[in-house]
This record gives C-alpha cells, structure tokens and sequence, in this order.
C-alpha cells in the first residue's frame, strides 16, 4: 500500500486522498474523498489498465514519486504505473534476485536487491541509466535517505547497517552484529581485538578500540558453533 499525493483543488477543507493497493494480478488506485451530504469519507475503488498479456507479479515495495507510482518485484523488476491515467506504463528489470527496498531523491532512484547490491539510477530526462552499484554483505532490506541527501543508510538481512555516499555509492560499514546466540569469546596477544563464535557457526574478530568488526567467517552450513581458542 502507498499514500499519493493530498488533493485540495475540490475541498480545501476536506481533501481527497489517493491509495494505491496492489496484489499479484490488479493494482487498484483508490480515492478517499469527502461526502458533503453524508459529511463522511467513501473509498472509491479504481484499478489500473493492465497490457492484454496480464501482468502477475509479487509486489515487494510500493512508493509514489509524482504520479508514477513505482512497484518493486520479487522478479528484480520495478514496474511503473500512472496514478491518474491508471494505466501501466512499462517494468524495469534491475536486479538478479529480487528487488526489497528503495528510496527515491530528486531525480535520482537508489535501489536495493535480494542479491547484495545497491544500485543509483537516474531518470533525468525521463531516461533511466543506471550511474553507480554497491556489494554489500547480505540481502539489502532497507534504505534511508539522510535529510541533507549525502548518505544512504543500508540495512541488511546479516544484521549489519552501512553508510553510503549519494554522490557514488561509496560506503563504510556503521554497525555489525552477531545474528545467533554467542557460544565463546576469546582475546588474542592484546587486549585491542577478540573473536566471537555463535550457534550459527558465524566467527568474527573485533577490534575493542574501534567497536567494529575486522574480520568475519563462516564455518560454514548447518555447522554450529561451540567454542573459540
């Protein structure tokens, strides 16, 4: 479900709301206005025209930029309706593994993907190019725009948050966490680094100075574990 754009033109004093809600065969563009005579609000139920083909797709994410409404897919694509025309428009294919969030900045798109990657794209002109991309360490679930536009923050399935430049998807990892219970820990010859072992079989060494990880391995699946030296 997403919010559109909060109609005044008609009723100053009550405006009319648009709701897009979506399932995997029909996007409805829904309006929420005012009855004067009843003095209460009706939902009145549109959907949009799809291509004579069909158009099924898992819907992931939904966010509204003017009147384009943009609808991520578990396909990796984004698919592009008008709110008003409600009409498809055309499907984007963007990543290999799915498509969980995004965050929209100007005329500039951020993207993130089942498959670890953070994509920059921009529409200017109407024309969609694909500008920068980011490999991050897990399935990129969330992003967030910072309120002066300079950083992305990303938020992964791994339990870890990146930071990110706008400009060229430069990043530094903010925080990382262990995602199972912890079994053992053990410093090594100092006191400025020691490693962690989890029930998931997840080892990471840290360093005590900077509060951050250093190193991370796997002991690879279905593998618990027990104990560090």
């Amino acid at each position: 479900m997403a919010w559109g754009d909060i109609q005044t033109d008609v009723n100053p004093k009550h405006p009319s709301y648009i709701i897009v809600t979506a399932s995997s065969s029909a996007v409805h563009i829904n309006t929420l206005e005012y009855d004067i005579s009843s003095m209460q609000y009706f939902l009145n139920e549109g959907s949009c025209q799809l291509p004579n083909t069909g158009l099924t797709r898992n819907y992931t994410f939904s966010t509204i930029n003017g009147g384009m409404l943009l609808a991520g897919t578990s396909g990796g694509e984004i698919c592009l309706f008008s709110i008003y025309d409600q009409i498809y428009k055309a499907t984007m294919p963007l990543s290999s593994n799915g498509l969980l969030s995004i965050v929209l900045m100007d005329d500039k798109i951020f993207i993130g993907g089942g498959d670890g990657k953070v994509k920059k794209i921009s529409t200017e002109g109407g024309r969609w190019n694909l500008t920068h991309e980011a490999q991050i360490d897990g399935r990129v679930t969330s992003l967030g725009l910072s309120i002066d536009k300079k950083e992305v923050i990303a938020g992964t399935d791994k339990s870890k948050i990146y930071r990110m430049l706008t400009s060229d998807l430069s990043f530094m990892i903010h925080t990382d966490a262990h995602y199972g219970g912890i079994n053992d820990i053990a410093f090594g010859n100092n006191d400025n680094e020691f490693v962690c072992i989890d029930e998931t079989g997840i080892i990471k060494i840290w360093d005590n100075s900077e509060y951050k990880t250093i190193f991370t391995a796997s002991g690879g699946k279905g593998i618990e574990g027990c104990a560090s030296c």
